[in-house]
């Protein structure tokens, strides 16, 4: 654990420290007074005294809620409505004693629930304290057994670092020497005709023409270029944390900015001298990453961090400027088979339907490939950020986080997998990954491709520098230090400079040699079609790999070939074993995507030891919400019609596993568990579920139920997609009938008609066609990927997200929330989805009990620390980096 002032700062903690005293003081003031009022009033000899002195005590008493203009309002009216109701009955025996008794009740009932709030805010802020202290102990210390190997993921970890550490070293300082020339003419070979030659030879130019220009420039560095790069270099892991809080630092600062500015403008006027100057070695060391695996970064120095950052992310908008072109050249990017001119024209003859290729599935696809996976990993901009190692879409638009690419690219798959698989009886799937592909990079590759593309030799000097680090695996500054050979540091933009420049080789040459379209995102290689096709593009793959010096990840490749009939083992043996995955969803044999509750086991069985290590209750929250709530919340794949209700009910039932296995000694209820170490550590007993759930400004824990977010969509998903595709043959199998009858009962004259309008002065060489029967349905459906609009609008439907249907909000318990607006500025549209069902959950327990929607008032709450327990993000403990 941390110490204290790692967590706060010391104005944070003073703040703390001023509102847990003048908690303590109100707490001891109210219970104090509390209990000589209640013993006044039961002194009383009518109902009219104890109301009396009830009411009396209610006015002068101090609520939790003082300062809150809106609660203190509504106890002045409450006064004074029952005072008079009080001075009534002293007059009107219609006021009866009953009614009496029932006011004294109310009143009895808010002083309980004052003292509840008190209690809990008390409760709150002792579990803060254990979270900011560096002597609490571990919740379940007792069950882990150093000696036993399975059980210590501590000495797992220090093992397999130690592995990596060595395999790492034994890549990047071990040349790996390709052929410079066997690759130039691989790669020239895909520009043969002279068209692509045509194409090729822009490319070059204009990669030169920037080159120079970049060569022209005098200043580009200044404040706001300085405070884009700082931005970026925040959002990736490619500095310590120590180097990324000096460079939050330096941010808001102007006159270090203004400073910053001017040494990296003299050190670009001086480029060509540029180096290192790292003597002494630069560090690599293993860091975690939140999702648990390791990656060796690089420490640099913060002013060649935000150097070298914007000379790769200028490169890299420009190139990404000059090769976005290519797959939207339908004379140079092959897709599937379209209908020539007189196709068509025959076709409107026959049906009167005007074929648009921009109506159908192929149309469709390639937009999302241009526009969302086509060199995603590099920034459009030197202001546009891009890591393609995200897993966190922070509800933003999902075609701007790797997170999110990843599900629409399984959703696309999924969704192709049903459409190929119920129109032709057959489809295909392969899955690859590229061995430590940016780690392991042969230098001579990287170059021979870099001068393909037309860089110029003095760029290419510089980026070999760059590449040729000096580098030190020993803490020791100096010790050990050797020039990299091999590889690129990961995480940084010039990875994704380097790495998208040999790899979109690679989707031109799977295109150009197969027809196919790849879709890849970074070195994570998806085949999705006709399975001779994607087995060609397979090979097409293995012989890139091949001439350039890579590695297939054999661990991470894998293939399905799914076939209603008998397959083609001549196809089949083209394949790589290995199942199709994508995080823990996997494609089956038969076409059906199942949780692999192997990998979910091994997952749980870590959680497990990582909360049992948490050392206070608040840490163990945040480890459950960053596994629980974002992990295996997007692990299973976010539901989609494509997969159906049947994947939902799926993922609620591998979610009630998962708690059970966690909490087997306590009926696989997280609630039973957290109250039972609350009770343990704090001595407080019977806390309510409202506590765990609620979001922190209302006074919760903020702990996240991973059911939820599948509740609040499970119903508007399909029950069975391939119904959807049912729906698409019945309307196309009329449509087909409905054209035909119609052409049938045409008459010569009505046919010579249509024939002159549609093929004009072509009339008489297609006269045939006015006695000609109506196509076979097989050659009417034959060009649908390409053309049917209505087999798009069954690919929209099943690639469809269900919309969130929120819990309704009630007209009985709607003045509570308008209440709780006032209370905490926070109105009910302001709630998440998840929020709002929490709380209209436990709005009866939270009313009866603390008399509001909210535990802990506003006022009371330390906001500062309450942000950083929301916004420390946190790490899974789990699988070692490979």
């Amino acid at each position: 654990m941390a110490t204290k002032s790692s967590f706060l700062s010391q104005t944070l903690q003073s703040i703390t420290t001023t509102k847990i005293r003048e908690h303590d003081k109100r707490l001891k003031t109210f219970e104090a007074r509390k209990t000589k009022i209640l013993k006044n009033a039961d002194a009383a000899q009518d109902e009219r005294g104890r109301l009396g002195v009830l009411l009396s005590g209610f006015h002068d008493l101090s609520s939790s809620n003082k300062g809150i203009w809106y609660v203190e309002d509504d106890r002045k009216r409450s006064f004074q409505n029952i005072s008079r109701f009080l001075e009534q009955s002293g007059c009107d025996p219609s006021v009866s004693s009953t009614l009496l008794r029932q006011f004294e009740k109310n009143l009895r009932q808010k002083f309980d629930q004052e003292s509840e709030r008190f209690h809990f805010a008390d409760l709150y802020y002792r579990l803060l304290t254990e979270w900011t202290d560096a002597k609490s102990e571990p919740l379940e210390a007792s069950e882990h057994k150093e000696d036993d190997l399975e059980g210590s993921f501590e000495h797992v970890q220090k093992y397999t670092l130690q592995q990596l550490k060595d395999k790492f070293s034994n890549v990047v300082f071990t040349p790996l020497e390709t052929n410079e020339v066997d690759i130039d003419a691989y790669l020239s070979s895909l520009f043969e005709d002279d068209y692509a030659r045509g194409i090729l030879m822009a490319i070059r130019h204009k990669v030169a023409l920037y080159g120079e220009l970049l060569d022209e420039l005098v200043s580009p560095f200044n404040p706001d270029v300085i405070k884009e790069c700082i931005k970026a270099l925040l959002l990736n892991d490619l500095l310590n944390d120590d180097a990324k809080t000096t460079l939050d630092e330096f941010s808001t600062n102007d006159v270090v900015l203004d400073e910053i500015a001017d040494v990296l403008n003299l050190r670009f006027s001086d480029i060509k001298n540029w180096s290192w100057e790292a003597d002494e070695g630069m560090y690599y060391e293993p860091r975690r990453q939140p999702n648990g695996k390791y990656r060796i970064m690089m420490d640099q120095d913060i002013l060649q961090a935000i150097f070298l950052h914007y000379i790769a992310v200028l490169w890299c908008a420009q190139l990404k400027d000059i090769f976005s072109p290519l797959p939207a050249d339908e004379k140079f990017w092959k897709g599937a088979p379209k209908m020539s001119e007189d196709e068509r024209a025959r076709h409107k003859y026959f049906t009167n339907d005007t074929l648009d290729p921009q109506a159908g599935i192929e149309s469709h696809q390639m937009k999302a490939f241009r526009e969302t996976f086509f060199l995603s990993s590099l920034p459009g901009s030197p202001t546009e950020s891009s890591n393609p190692y995200d897993e966190d879409s922070n509800g933003e638009d999902e075609t701007k986080t790797g997170l999110g690419i990843r599900q629409k690219l399984l959703r696309q798959i999924a969704t192709e997998v049903i459409i190929r698989r119920s129109l032709y009886g057959e489809v295909a799937v392969v899955q690859s990954d590229l061995q430590w592909y940016a780690t392991g990079l042969p230098h001579s590759t990287l170059f021979a491709v870099l001068r393909f593309w037309g860089l110029p030799e003095n760029w290419i000097t510089f980026f070999k520098k760059f590449a040729e680090a000096p580098l030190r695996m020993d803490a020791e500054p100096g010790k050990d230090v050797r020039i990299r050979k091999r590889g690129i540091p990961i995480t940084d933009s010039f990875e994704k400079l380097f790495g998208e420049c040999v790899l979109f080789g690679m989707d031109v040459a799977v295109n150009r040699l197969s027809g196919m379209t790849l879709f890849r995102f970074h070195d994570d290689l998806f085949l999705t079609g006709e399975p001779s096709t994607c087995a060609h593009a397979w090979e097409t793959i293995e012989g890139f790999v091949k001439v350039l010096g890579l590695s297939i990840n054999t661990s991470k490749t894998g293939s399905v070939y799914i076939s209603d009939g008998n397959k083609d083992s001549n196809i089949a043996s083209k394949f790589p074993d290995g199942p199709v995955c994508m995080g823990m969803l996997q494609l089956a044999d038969n076409g059906d995507w199942t949780i692999d509750q192997k990998q979910v086991s091994a997952h749980v069985r870590q959680l497990k030891k990582q909360l049992g290590q948490s050392s206070s209750i608040i840490s163990w929250i945040q480890t459950w919400n960053i596994c629980m709530g974002k992990f295996f919340r997007n692990i299973f794949g976010t539901p989609a019609n494509c997969f159906g209700q049947a994947h939902v009910n799926a993922i609620l039932q591998t979610h009630t596993n998962i708690q059970r296995e966690l909490f087997e000694s306590h009926n696989g209820s997280v609630t039973h568990y957290l109250r039972e170490q609350i009770r343990n550590r704090f001595n407080v007993d019977d806390v309510p579920d409202a506590f765990f759930f609620l979001p922190e400004e209302f006074g919760g824990l903020g702990l996240q139920n991973p059911f939820i977010p599948f509740f609040v969509l499970k119903d508007q998903l399909m029950k069975d997609p391939f119904t959807r595709i049912t729906e698409f043959r019945q309307e196309e199998q009329k449509a087909y009938k409905d054209a035909q009858e119609a052409y049938d009962n045409y008459d010569q004259s009505q046919r010579q008609n249509r024939l002159h309008d549609i093929f004009d002065h072509r009339f008489k060489d297609n006269y045939p066609l006015v006695s000609a029967s109506f196509p076979s349905f097989e050659t009417y459906t034959s060009h649908r990927i390409v053309y049917s609009p209505r087999l798009l609008f069954a690919y929209v439907d099943l690639m469809r997200q269900p919309a969130v249907q929120n819990i309704q909000l009630a007209n009985e318990i709607r003045p509570w929330f308008e209440d709780l607006s006032h209370s905490h500025l926070i109105s009910w549209s302001a709630l998440s989805s998840e929020n709002k069902w929490n709380m209209i959950l436990y709005a009866e327990e939270l009313k009866g009990r603390f008399g509001s929607l909210s535990i802990v008032d506003r006022n009371l709450l330390p906001s500062g620390v309450m942000k950083m327990v929301r916004g420390r993000k946190g790490v899974w403990q789990l699988i070692i980096w490979e």
